[in-house]
């Protein structure tokens, strides 16, 4: 299967930022619940929930895994607009940062895919048992689906989510640059 990118008409003249270290330990130990929003190219806002990611090689890129049937006009609108915000959790901590960035490719979900979201619905799954003892382990299970759909992106700003002192900021980069 080819895989599909942006065209350069599409690329911002931004700069790619690099996922500091504290926030990739975050991504990768720590947050379980992810949701991405984009828009198409008449800027109608539609937003996805997000099974799993992971970081790029470089730290400027993430890859957001999608479920179906969750996919429905994702690739097409990035294709026609381009940006997207991920916004990443750890609950029930609700530690949460937002990551906005340009497309990059699209491609199915491959085995290596299954095996992060699987790390991440473990994760859900430790932290939902803590708040609800009760809750049966299938219906919290069920929260994080398989992917079908891997979307890159390269991120060029992190913005800090957890509720109270500084929600909203931007830290990556610095609000100052």
């Amino acid at each position: 299967m080819e895989r599909a990118t942006a065209g350069p008409e599409t690329r911002s003249l931004r700069r790619s930022v690099t996922i500091p270290e504290k926030i990739a330990r975050f991504l990768e130990q720590r947050a379980n619940v992810a949701f991405a929003g984009i828009r198409n190219r008449d800027l109608v806002p539609f937003g996805y929930r997000v099974a799993g990611w992971c970081i790029g090689a470089d730290g400027r890129t993430l890859t957001a895994l999608t479920s179906e049937p969750l996919t429905a006009g994702l690739a097409e609108s990035l294709q026609e607009n381009g940006e997207l915000a991920l916004t990443v959790e750890d609950f029930p901590s609700h530690e949460t940062y937002q990551f906005k960035g340009r497309y990059v490719s699209h491609r199915p979900a491959q085995r290596e895919d299954s095996v992060i979201v699987d790390r991440i619905r473990e994760r859900f799954m430790k932290s939902m048992r803590a708040v609800f003892p009760a809750l049966p382990e299938g219906v919290a299970g069920a929260f994080i689906s398989k992917p079908v759909l891997a979307v890159e992106f390269e991120v060029f700003e992190i913005y800090v989510q957890t509720p109270g002192p500084g929600a909203g900021a931007r830290i990556v980069p610095p609000a100052e640059a």
